[in-house]
């Protein structure tokens, strides 16, 4: 093997490595993405409960948001 196919052949591996750690890093941004949108959901859930039961302590105690006015 000539001294230009073995700088070749090496050449080609490195583009491979480096193409699969690229690839890898795609896929764990992917995975996290998932994860984040997993957690937002769960926390807008838990956010929506917590206003719910905000609003029912509200009426149950006949707490009411004061009226705002525009003054101009």
């Amino acid at each position: 093997m000539s001294a230009l196919s073995k700088r070749c052949e090496q050449r080609k591996a490195e583009a491979q490595a480096l193409a699969e750690k690229y690839n890898a890093g795609i896929e764990e941004a992917q995975k996290l993405n998932n994860a984040n949108q997993q957690l937002f959901q769960a926390f807008t859930k838990k956010k929506d409960q917590y206003e719910e039961l905000v609003d029912l302590v509200k009426e149950e105690e006949g707490v009411q948001e004061p009226a705002t006015e525009v003054v101009e």
